[in-house]
């Protein structure tokens, strides 16, 4: 047994508590954190609008790096000392030691920093699956990102190109120029992007990416190409979340598969994939791992935040000013 310190949501505000860690079982593993990355769920589940988030009172946080503290006896794919990162499937990282099923620690190459490492699980993993098993664009194929500047954004912009697929990135302001260094033609997305969309892809896009729902999400079908894709890795336009919107969503979703035609409409939910597929999981994170190791994923941190300062970076996370990713630090 060891103690631990943990962040626990309790009704709209972050706790600090001490709790303490088991020892590992067969196929489990003990890492002390270093890092546990930041996202929008972790905000929305906070304020009570992410319908994945267990009861009240629970831990935000689906990514962490650190180093294997002990091993269960039936553990092979980690040693102790092996610095890991990863991905769990349902919320809980924001502690400093974390006890957990071996198969979601993956080895980190030494090449690979912490900070850069730290950042890739979920985001760079979502723009992973998105591109590889819920669209698979060909080399050559155009597809759209609507929010091109964010976590998974930037990360579908590096991913993309280094399939060699054009990309078209919605953004704002100063962000365009994130689009336009990542490779990406980028699209003004306070204005008529979708026009401008027409005029520079006439006959539409192969696959269009939408985390926002409701007027985004029609919009992304309409940009498509007679055989295109669309894929909805989200479903609220604000951080606030809700239950409402999810449904909204699906139900529209549902309606386009029925009613598409040669279009496709799709859901792609990281957490729920990594949980039915763990060995695609260790698979696609030890490979964006080596493509970070060989500089062909540079994935942007934007601040590193004292793990008690974690209520200020998801401020600073809702107030749509983060250009990359967030961390807390143990």
């Amino acid at each position: 047994m060891r103690a631990s310190a943990l962040l626990v949501e309790s009704w709209g505000c972050m706790e600090s508590r001490t709790v303490e860690v088991p020892e590992p079982r067969a196929a489990e593993v003990i890492v002390e954190v270093k890092y546990s990355g930041v996202g929008f769920a972790d905000v929305m589940a906070v304020r009570g609008g992410y319908p994945l988030a267990p009861r009240r009172p629970f831990s935000p946080g689906y990514e962490f790096l650190g180093t294997v503290a002990a091993v269960g006896p039936e553990v092979r794919t980690v040693s102790v000392g092996e610095r890991v990162a990863g991905m769990l499937p349902s919320l809980g990282a924001y502690r400093g030691v974390l006890c957990l099923d071996a198969r979601w620690a993956v080895p980190v190459p030494a090449e690979v920093p912490d900070e850069t490492a730290a950042v890739l699980p979920l985001n760079s993993l979502t723009a992973w699956a998105l591109l590889t098993k819920a669209a698979s664009p060909s080399r050559g194929q155009s597809v759209l990102i609507h929010g091109a500047a964010g976590g998974v954004g930037t990360a579908l912009l590096e991913l993309a190109r280094g399939l060699g697929v054009k990309v078209y990135g919605t953004a704002s302001g100063p962000r365009l120029e994130t689009v336009r260094a990542l490779g990406g033609v980028p699209l003004e997305r306070r204005g008529d992007w979708l026009h401008r969309l027409r005029e520079l892809e006439p006959g539409g896009v192969d696959a269009a990416f939408d985390a926002f729902g409701g007027s985004s999400l029609e919009a992304c079908w309409k940009a498509l190409g007679p055989e295109g894709t669309l894929v909805s890795y989200g479903f609220s336009p604000s951080i606030d979340g809700g239950l409402g919107p999810m449904v909204r969503g699906l139900l529209s979703l549902g309606a386009k598969k029925v009613l598409g035609g040669r279009r496709r409409a799709t859901v792609c939910g990281v957490p729920g994939l990594i949980r039915r597929e763990p060995t695609w999981y260790r698979e696609a994170l030890a490979h964006l791992f080596s493509l970070a190791a060989r500089g062909e994923l540079r994935p942007r941190l934007h601040a590193v935040f004292p793990w008690k300062e974690a209520a200020e970076a998801h401020v600073l996370l809702a107030q749509g000013q983060v250009n990359g990713k967030l961390v807390l630090r143990w």
